[in-house]
């Protein structure tokens, strides 16, 4: 298994695994359907290059993803990333996959100097018992305030 940043080298095998992601637990996902076409062109635009799209591919096939973006507070210099997605195909959990896309987030965060990760968790059995896994972390359940604009 290797680890790649989502470009346009490797898109076609990211949509092929996101069609395999929906179909297999569509209740998992945040979209309804898989805009192929936008996902191609938002793979070149400016404003999405701020976001990084990690793949876990075995055999030439992607099995699962960690998305990201680092931003950081004015006032007092500290430094984020925000994890938006992690989700690793069904039939590949329990073999390291996610723990080592989340590896190769923190080396991504280590290497630009980020002071913390954070992301919205799910809370099924299996995903709560991969969070508790996590050393020197703290799990919590936090109010959100979300405005569709």
């Amino acid at each position: 298994m290797r680890i790649e940043r989502l470009n346009e080298n490797n898109v076609e095998a990211y949509i092929i695994y996101l069609k395999k992601a929906m179909s297999i637990e569509p209740d998992m996902m945040t979209a309804e359907k898989i805009d192929e076409d936008g996902i191609r062109k938002r793979i070149m635009d400016s404003f999405y290059q701020k976001t990084t799209s990690l793949l876990a591919i075995d055999n030439d096939k992607v099995v699962g993803r960690i998305e990201y973006h680092f931003y950081g507070c004015m006032q007092d210099g500290y430094r984020m990333a925000y994890v938006d997605w992690v989700y690793v195909l069904p039939e590949y959990r329990h073999k390291g996959i996610a723990q080592s896309l989340f590896k190769a987030l923190e080396k991504d965060c280590i290497d630009n100097e980020i002071n913390q990760y954070y992301l919205i968790r799910s809370i099924n059995t299996e995903a709560d018992r991969f969070y508790h896994s996590f050393e020197a972390a703290s799990l919590s359940e936090a109010p959100i305030l979300r405005k569709e604009l």
